[in-house]
């Protein structure tokens, strides 16, 4: 699934807290500032991707988290495969 600008719920995509994500900055020429929060609020990891990044561990994603993707390029978030 691509994610563009914008605020995301873990819950609308059904992403589950017991597994291990990755994410990824698609956009061959873009950069972008990813940021996972808490219930509270609290920035749990933020990270400026790069074009065309390599993939980076985020945190589990439980449903009432929120996810916050800020430019103009495209970030993909995986299941992390062993």
């Amino acid at each position: 699934m691509v994610l563009k600008e914008g605020v995301y719920k873990p819950a609308y995509f059904n992403y589950s807290p017991n597994n291990v994500y990755n994410v990824q900055n698609l956009s061959p020429d873009k950069s972008v500032y990813f940021a996972v929060f808490d219930e509270n609020q609290v920035v749990l990891q933020a990270l400026k991707l790069g074009p065309k990044s390599t993939t980076f561990n985020i945190p589990p994603l439980k449903p009432n988290y929120r996810i916050a993707v800020i430019g103009n390029g495209e970030v993909t978030i995986s299941e992390k495969t062993p």
